[in-house]
């Protein structure tokens, strides 16, 4: 396997943070009926362990010191791309993250390994955001804030 370069495991490790931290929020997923509540509840948590271990994976072969910098920097990279994210509806956020990701794998930029952490949260995720809202303005919407998100992590030297 080759050598991943800083920026490198910072961009394999983005996607999952972002994802992670909208997971973590209340309310973002909601079951379509009280009686799924608890299937819901267990997948939510699969979903964000799996997210966790995504986060993680390119920072597995550093020493502690180089890791705790590089997840010091993608800490700071997540705020900087969140900074508005309480202005959005929890739905547009997640469709949002699904575009940005949808986008970055569609172009090779991002490849996932199968079977991997990311590969099986992404997976976890398609049924919930692979075909959209229902309402078209709502999709374009999405897809316009995941255009903004790249832009603003390509101004912190990512995704180029």
């Amino acid at each position: 396997m080759p050598v991943l370069t800083d920026r490198q495991q910072i961009e394999l490790a983005v996607p999952a943070h972002l994802l992670y931290a909208l997971t973590g929020a209340p309310g973002v997923f909601v079951p379509a009926s009280p009686t799924l509540a608890s299937k819901a509840e267990m997948d939510i948590a699969e979903l964000r362990g799996d997210l966790r271990i995504a986060c993680l994976e390119p920072f597995t072969d550093l020493t502690p010191a180089r890791k705790q910098a590089l997840l010091r920097r993608l800490e700071r990279i997540r705020r900087k791309a969140s900074v508005d994210w309480h202005e959005r509806p929890a739905l547009g956020l997640m469709l949002m993250l699904w575009c940005f990701l949808k986008d970055l794998t569609d172009r090779e930029v991002l490849i996932l390994w199968e079977g991997s952490a990311m590969d099986r949260a992404m997976r976890k995720l398609e049924p919930m955001c692979g075909h959209g809202p229902g309402q078209r303005d709502f999709g374009i919407a999405a897809s316009d804030w995941a255009c903004s998100l790249l832009n603003r992590l390509r101004d912190e030297g990512l995704y180029r």
